[in-house]
């Protein structure tokens, strides 16, 4: 929570990764461009940054592809600069002409990769072909395996009339949020983009049926969420009268349950004025 990562484009065959550093909540102070992590012969791209408790720091570029079909990156942070460059390796990878890791988030602990792969044809689709979400998990810093539990745990979120991407967990690795679109030949203006979020109460269960938070059309474009550790501050992408913004929102947390007729007599509610966390037992 000291650094904010970004590109510099939306859209376009040349893009960097930059950095600011944390003033408070809504203010960042720019810096410059992240050094190790950009090309330096365009065309170019380099972008969706991610990082985990340890500093470890991922991030997807095109550098050699389709030489190589392996575009996740991954490095070491440290005062605005990335070490220690290589590729992620693993079965996650499709390795099929056309198919990426489009985007991507490490677990805080870095342990778990969410990922999105899709399939890109700009001849015959605008925008992703099709899109999957998976996890993976860490081998060791270059290698992370297929999760063999991750169709179960995503069976609700993945449905092949939507394009999905931009996922993010949460720190404790119970909520996922992703964004996502209907399915179609082309994008218009009228195409809704939705911030969705599914939850599941341990890190290892079927994530719920998910639900959307709040959405848009295209020409104010919403996308790409982001939480704080504490997951009290989500950041977001949004195109605002044309130009390309970083928006947040503030976590609305219960204060409290009011009793109806004789419910308290029926039910224990702890903790009551609520925290982070509100257990509703029956009193039987």
């Amino acid at each position: 929570e000291n650094y904010l990562f970004f590109n510099n484009l939306n859209s376009g065959g040349t893009t960097k990764l930059f950095y600011s550093t944390w003033v408070n909540d809504s203010i960042f102070n720019y810096v410059g461009e992240l050094n190790g992590t950009n090309q330096l012969i365009p065309p170019y791209l380099d972008g969706v940054a991610d990082m985990d408790s340890s500093n470890n720091f991922y991030w997807t570029s095109t550098r050699n592809y389709p030489t190589d079909l392996d575009n996740l990156f991954y490095g070491k942070f440290n005062a605005g600069s990335v070490t220690g460059i290589g590729r992620v390796r693993g079965n996650f990878n499709k390795n099929i002409p056309g198919w990426l890791v489009m985007d991507h988030r490490i677990s805080y602990d870095g342990q778990i990769l969410y990922y999105n792969n899709a399939r890109l044809d700009s001849v015959n689709c605008q925008g992703p072909c099709e899109t999957e979400l998976g996890i993976a998990q860490k081998v060791n810093d270059s290698i992370f395996s297929h999760l063999p539990k991750s169709n179960t745990i995503l069976q609700n979120i993945n449905d092949t009339n939507y394009i999905y991407y931009a996922p993010c967990i949460s720190s404790d690795n119970l909520e996922l949020y992703y964004t996502r679109y209907a399915k179609g030949d082309s994008i218009s203006l009228s195409t809704t983009l939705e911030i969705c979020v599914a939850v599941r109460n341990t890190p290892t269960a079927t994530f719920s049926v998910p639900m959307v938070l709040f959405s848009e059309t295209v020409v104010n474009i919403i996308e790409a969420t982001t939480l704080t550790t504490d997951k009290q501050i989500m950041y977001y992408h949004k195109k605002v009268n044309g130009i390309h913004k970083i928006e947040m929102r503030y976590r609305e947390n219960p204060v409290g349950v009011k009793s109806i007729g004789e419910s308290s007599t029926y039910l224990t509610i702890y903790p009551n004025p609520a925290k982070e966390q509100l257990t509703i037992q029956s009193a039987s």
